[in-house]
């Protein structure tokens, strides 16, 4: 009879429950109503590319409608991370909080604040993701691979740093073995498709820029670390980071408790959260675009340490983890 009361207890303090869902949304929410009454990030800054520069020119000029549909878009693609767990099941615990962590882990990076092309360009990013993982041991997934290129490839036009992008989804081919001659040139046909697309409307139009705003945002190589005050603007991101790949240390040491499957798409997603957050060290102009890429493994691989633990201690490191981010957000804002 004190085991399940034991029992019941540690399942009411389940980090999905409805309680803990509504907290970490209005904690989401004060974080964006404090960017929006301190007008953080506004106005927005073009320049990121041209079809960025486009974007902005047809985004609604209130800054109250700005951050409104900043904050949506953010919510859109949590759930669109979220379906993704759901549907590829990496964490077999019915969860939320791949939804939550990729919600609450950019609501308290303020230079996120109102919208960046990675706004726009994560769905692509995320649809990518989708075929790919939808394809894991399939040879012959042919059309998923072209899809895949298409994708980033198509998001590299609104931010240019998805072209890092796509040797790591090379390599989740060959980790998910799917990497073969045909789904090889099928890629590369992906990527074709999309630059004869856009050199067809660049002869047309006798303007190039497209391209060479491209290469110069790859090219455009600034090291965080010689900016000055970086240290402040990496504390949130080096915790989160140090903390992803202390918890995939604990996955390998407990392998035996996950399937192959599992173990692979794990892997897949620590390679492209560390690939995001190093190339975030070379970027100073695209850090925070950087930063939402590398949020979206780190979402999935903290959101399985926890989705398994109930209890006061999961629940406590939780909330220890949500106060630091605050407090390391409030520390930012005051640097502003």
């Amino acid at each position: 009879m004190r085991s399940d009361a034991i029992y019941k207890r540690e399942r009411r303090l389940n980090l999905s429950g409805f309680p803990n869902i509504v907290f970490t949304l209005l904690i989401c929410a004060s974080c964006w109503m404090i960017g929006y009454y301190n007008t953080i990030g506004y106005p927005i800054r073009s320049g990121a590319s041209l079809l960025w520069d486009v974007i902005c020119r047809i985004l609604p000029a209130k800054i109250n409608h700005l951050y409104l549909l900043g904050f949506m878009l953010l919510c859109v693609g949590a759930s669109l991370l979220q379906r993704f767990n759901f549907l590829f099941v990496i964490i077999r615990e019915k969860t939320t909080l791949p939804f939550l962590l990729f919600l609450l882990f950019n609501s308290v990076s303020p230079d996120f604040y109102p919208l960046r092309p990675i706004s726009f360009a994560v769905f692509l990013l995320i649809f990518a993701l989708f075929e790919l993982f939808g394809s894991y041991q399939n040879p012959k997934a042919i059309n998923s691979m072209f899809n895949v290129m298409v994708s980033l490839s198509a998001g590299s036009l609104i931010c240019p740093y998805f072209l890092w992008f796509i040797p790591v989804f090379w390599v989740g081919m060959y980790i998910f073995k799917i990497l073969n001659g045909r789904t090889f040139a099928a890629s590369m046909l992906g990527l074709f498709t999309t630059c004869w697309f856009v050199l067809g409307w660049c002869v047309w139009k006798h303007d190039y820029a497209v391209f060479t705003n491209l290469v110069l945002c790859i090219t455009d190589i600034r090291i965080v670390i010689t900016q000055e005050a970086w240290l402040i603007e990496w504390l949130a991101p080096l915790c989160i980071f140090f903390f992803m790949i202390i918890l995939y240390v604990q996955f390998s040491v407990l392998e035996h408790e996950n399937t192959i499957r599992t173990r692979h798409f794990l892997s897949f997603l620590l390679i492209s959260g560390i690939v995001a957050f190093v190339l975030s060290l070379f970027y100073a102009s695209g850090l925070d675009d950087l930063l939402c890429v590398f949020y979206l493994p780190a979402s999935i691989i903290v959101s399985y340490f926890f989705s398994g633990k109930y209890g006061i201690v999961a629940s406590l490191l939780y909330y220890l983890l949500m106060a630091l981010l605050i407090i390391l957000l409030f520390i930012r804002i005051w640097n502003f």
